[in-house]
Parts: C-alpha cells; structure tokens; sequence
C-alpha cells in the first residue's frame, strides 16, 4: 500500500462573489492540514472579488487567474490545466468547507489506497432572504464503502439517494481530466460531467463524512430564473446521456442511464417554457428512439401539455394517490 501524503489542488471559480469569498477562503486558511496548492480563477467578475482575493492574507501556495468569463466549467478547465497536485477539489467561492476535510481525505486516500475517486457528504444552510428556497436535493451520500464497478457505485447511489452531481462533493485523480474529460460551458455542466467522469474511473470510495457546506442564496445558478445557459445545459446534458446509454461499453449501467435521462428531460421541457423557446423536437425525437423507453414517450407527451392540462392531471394523480391511502 502507498503511504505517501496524497497532494491535492483546490480549484476555485469565482465570478461576482465579494461578498462571499472571504468566508470561502478562511475555511480554507483554517484546514488543520494546508491544502498543497489553492487555484482561483476570476471568472470576469464585475464586482471587486479579485481585490478581495489579493488582499486575502492566504497562508497556502496560491495562483490567481483573471480571465474573461467562461462559466464555471470553462474556469474549472482552465485551473486543471495549472494544477499539480495527486487530486483535483472543485470548490465553489461561496461555500465552506469543513476544518478537517484536507486531512480527512489524507487519510481516506491513504487507506483504501489511492482511489480514482473519493465521495463524500455535505449538508446546505440558508443566507437570509433565501430560506424560502427548498432545493429538492440532498447532498448527503448516506452510506459508505468501496468499489471496483461503476454499476455497483450506481445501483448504491440509487439505494441511498446519495447521487448528487456536485463537484464540491468529490475529490478526483487530476490524472482522469483533460481533452476526452472536461466540463461543458453552460449550466447544468456538473450533472453532464458526472457519469463520464465515474466512466472514467476504476476505483471508488464513499464516506458518509459531512465536510462541505452548500450555500444556498439569492441570484446563484441554483436560485436565479432561468435562461438559456440553463436549456443549452439540459439539452447538452440528455445528448451526452444518450450517447452513453447507446455506447456498449456501459451496457450494465444502462437503467441507471435512463433513469438520470428521465429525471432531466422533464427539467429541461420546463426550463424551454419559462425561456419562451421552442423544444428541440429532434432532440426529443432521438430520446424517444434511442431510449425506446414508455416512460420516456409518457413524460415528453406530458410535459408538452398545456400548463392548465399539465396542472388537472397533476391535481387528479394527487386525489388518486389520497385515496389509495
């Protein structure tokens, strides 16, 4: 087994976040073991984030990159390119982060020796003016072990509920990134890169361990209203889930393919009505064939309803399922 110390690159994206990146920064400043190298890109903010990054007193290697904005996909792939560290963390300007989360992925790493990927859980709060947005997500994995198969690693995610997509929730080799690895440039880029990147890999291990804290507030990607960065990212995301499910190489990974693929075109129909654009019907016409899926025939027949039909079929499922009870 290795026993050497693990390396780790922490990758920062940050666009318009002054008022939240001292906090995101003294959380790592505190890690009780330093991380090997802190990257931070300004994502052209248009606030004072950057000088708020300089004048920062960072007590770990750093290296600030100001760019034009490219999205927080194009800014994460951008920082891999400069890291040199064993691991790549994904850290997102406005959160926070445990104190021990360095060295508990120290020893995590070093005992199940040296996995691909290394999950864990996280648990979100609320800034005042944002308690009324309840995110239907979890960002607790809710369950722990290893594995050597990603349709293993799935069928658990499946079972706990602990699939959530955010790179802030995983530690990943930098060895698996690069041109056939990296994040798309529009919203949603986290759910398209997951897969892939569990594709990637060959080993795997999940801890239950809280060490990430979410933010949840006013005008981030989560809680903003939708726009086409959003329906770009939906339409990209079911094209690259396609592509996965018809490739033979993920045969035993399939139904959980299809799964994710129904979850997100229901998301991706709703995001194209509050935008006010037009379905890609050759999209959805590749899904139905591809797929060849009831289920997916009955959710893309729904969701191209008209609100009111969409909201009475939703009211009578609601008073069938009352008084099956």
């Amino acid at each position: 087994m290795d026993m050497r110390e693990p390396t780790i690159s922490i990758i920062v994206p940050a666009y318009n976040v002054a008022p939240y990146i001292a906090a995101a920064l003294g959380s790592l400043a505190s890690q009780t073991c330093p991380p090997d190298e802190v990257i931070i890109v300004d994502d052209g903010s248009e606030d004072d984030t950057r000088e708020r990054v300089r004048a920062f007193p960072h007590p770990y290697p750093v290296e600030l990159i100001a760019t034009v904005n490219l999205g927080q996909g194009g800014a994460r792939n951008l920082a891999i390119t400069r890291a040199s560290g064993d691991y790549v963390y994904f850290f997102d300007a406005d959160d926070l982060l445990e104190p021990d989360f360095i060295e508990s992925m120290h020893a995590l790493v070093k005992s199940t020796d040296y996995p691909d990927i290394v999950f864990f859980s996280g648990v979100d709060f609320h800034d005042a003016g944002a308690e009324g947005f309840d995110l239907p997500r979890s960002y607790r994995r809710g369950f722990e072990g290893e594995f050597t198969r990603a349709a293993d690693l799935l069928a658990a995610f499946e079972r706990h509920g602990g699939g959530s997509c955010s790179p802030c929730l995983y530690l990943s080799r930098r060895t698996l990134w690069g041109e056939k690895l990296k994040f798309q440039d529009d919203y949603h880029e986290d759910e398209e890169i997951f897969l892939p990147l569990i594709f990637s890999a060959k080993r795997y291990v999940v801890t239950d361990r809280v060490l990430f804290r979410r933010r949840i507030r006013l005008n981030s990607t989560m809680t903003m209203p939708k726009c086409m960065k959003h329906v770009r990212g939906l339409h990209g995301l079911l094209e690259s889930l396609l592509a996965l499910y018809r490739d033979p190489a993920h045969h035993s990974c399939r139904r959980h393919i299809r799964k994710r693929a129904l979850q997100y075109i229901g998301q991706y129909m709703s995001a194209c009505r509050k935008v006010r654009v037009p379905y890609d019907l050759s999209l959805l016409l590749a899904l139905v064939v591809g797929f060849r899926n009831r289920s997916m025939c009955l959710k893309i027949a729904f969701h191209a309803l008209s609100d009111s039909l969409r909201s009475a079929i939703k009211r009578l499922m609601g008073r069938g399922r009352a008084c099956s009870h």
